[in-house]
C-alpha cells in the first residue's frame, strides 16, 4: 500500500465514534509489538518460482496473490484486467478471469478468493455485490450469484454460505458483517453499524483463514476475532505502543484535521493475518508523518516465541507482499526490479541467486518462500 491509500483510509476513519469489540478484552491474548524484538537477521529464501507470463500486465509493483493446490493466481492491485493463474512451477496458464464486457468477463473485481476447484470473485453493484464462480482447470465462468448485501470482502464457507464485510458505511446498511445462504439471501447480521452516513466504503481484506479456523479484522481497529458460528471471539489485540491511536482523536470532527493529528500521532494496522498449526503471522503497517514502513511479527504458536522482521520497501523488497503461509514457509511476491537491485544483498541459498541471476527489467513478479525455522 501507498502513501497516498492510506492518506485515503485514514479521512475516512476519521467520522468513527465507536469501537468494533463484541467480547471481554481479557479473554484476549495481548500482543505488545514494541516489546518484541526486531531480528536483524531476515529470513533465509530458499526457493524462488519465477512467474512466466504472456503480456505486460503484471509488471506492477503492487499485486494480489492467492495460492492452492491448483497453483498461483495473481493479479494487479490497482485496474486489474485479469486474473493470472500459474501452475506451481510458474508456467503461465492463463487468464482465469478477465474483467470487459463480453459474455464470460466481468466489468470489475474487488476480491478474489479459491474454494476447492473454483475460482470467486465478487463485483460491486452500488447497492449489493454479485459473486462469480470461475471453474479453475476450464477457466471458465459457471455462475452468478446476485446478492442481497454490499460488501468489499466476503468468504466462501464450505456449505455453501458466505460471510461478507461491508465497511463503516451506513449507507450500505444496518450491519457490518453479513452472512448469505448458496442464493445470496442474507440469514445473519452482526456489528451494527452505527456509523456515519457519510462514509464512503474501502477495500482492505478483513477475513483470513486460520486453517481450523476463520479469523476477521476490521482495519485499523486492533482486535482480531474468531469467527464462531454463533458470535464472534476475540483471540488476539494488538498493543502498537507509540502507534497507538488515542481516543481523544476520534472525537475531532474535521476530517482533514483529524488526519492531521493521526498522522502526527501515528498509527498501524494489521494488513495481513496468517495462521496454522505452528505459525501466527501478522503483516503490519505502521505510518507516521512521512515514515512509512511494515513489520512482519512471527509467533511460534507451539512454543510462544515472538519476533519480528523490520521491512521498507525500498530496502528489503523481497519481504514487502506476503500472501501465503505454508508450512514453515511466508510466500512473498516480489517485484523483479527491486530484485535485480537488491540481487547482491539478499539473503538466500546459492541455488535461488543463480535462479534470480536472469531477471531483467521487464520480468514477471517473482515467488519467493521464506523460511520461518530459525
Amino acid at each position: 500500500m501507498k502513501w497516498s491509500k492510506f492518506l485515503y483510509l485514514s479521512v475516512l476513519m476519521g467520522f468513527l465514534a465507536c469501537t468494533s469489540s463484541e467480547e471481554d478484552s481479557n479473554r484476549a491474548i495481548t500482543i505488545q509489538l514494541d516489546k518484541i524484538p526486531i531480528q536483524e537477521n531476515k529470513l533465509l529464501i530458499d526457493r524462488a518460482i519465477l512467474l512466466g507470463s504472456d503480456s505486460l500486465d503484471l509488471l506492477g509493483s503492487e499485486l494480489r496473490a492467492e495460492f492452492s493446490e491448483h497453483g498461483f493466481f495473481v493479479s494487479n492491485y490497482n485496474g486489474p484486467k485479469a486474473i493470472h493463474h500459474f501452475s506451481m512451477e510458474g508456467e503461465h496458464l492463463g487468464r482465469i478471469v478477465e474483467v470487459g464486457e463480453a459474455p464470460g468477463q466481468v466489468l470489475r473485481f474487488e476480491e478474489f478468493r479459491i474454494l476447492e476447484d473454483t475460482l470467486i470473485v465478487n463485483t460491486g453493484k452500488g447497492d449489493h455485490i454479485d459473486l462469480n464462480f470461475f471453474h479453475i482447470p476450464e477457466h471458465r465462468l459457471v455462475k452468478t450469484i446476485e446478492t442481497e448485501a454490499s460488501a468489499f470482502s466476503f468468504y466462501p464457507n464450505e456449505d455453501g454460505s458466505f460471510w461478507l464485510y461491508s465497511g463503516l458505511n451506513k449507507a450500505v446498511g444496518d450491519y457490518r458483517l453479513q452472512r448469505i445462504d448458496q442464493k445470496g439471501k442474507i440469514i445473519e447480521k452482526r456489528l451494527f453499524n452505527d456509523f456515519s452516513d457519510a462514509l464512503i466504503p474501502f477495500t482492505e481484506k478483513s477475513f483470513f483463514d486460520g486453517g481450523e479456523r476463520l479469523l476477521f479484522r476490521e482495519p485499523l481497529f486492533p482486535e482480531i476475532y474468531e469467527v464462531q458460528g454463533d458470535s464472534l471471539k476475540l483471540v488476539y489485540k494488538m498493543d502498537f505502543g507509540t502507534y497507538s491511536i488515542p481516543d481523544e482523536i476520534w472525537e475531532i470532527e474535521d476530517p482533514f484535521k483529524l488526519f492531521e493529528q493521526l498522522n502526527k500521532n501515528g498509527f498501524a494496522d494489521s494488513y495481513s493475518i496468517f495462521e496454522n498449526e505452528k505459525y501466527f503471522l501478522i503483516d503490519i503497517v505502521l505510518q507516521r508523518e512521512r515514515d512509512y514502513r511494515k513489520e512482519l511479527l512471527i509467533i511460534d504458536r507451539l512454543s510462544g516465541d515472538k519476533r519480528k522482521i523490520e521491512i521498507t520497501q525500498d530496502q528489503f523488497p523481497e519481504y514487502y507482499s506476503p500472501f501465503a503461509l505454508v508450512g514453515s514457509h511466508v510466500l512473498f511476491i516480489a517485484y523483479a526490479p527491486a530484485l535485480i537491485q537488491r540481487l547482491d544483498e539478499l539473503n538466500a541459498t546459492e541455488k535461488v541467486l543463480e535462479q534470480l541471476k536472469v531477471l531483467e527489467e521487464d520480468s514477471n513478479p517473482v515467488i519467493l518462500y521464506g523460511r520461518l525455522e530459525k
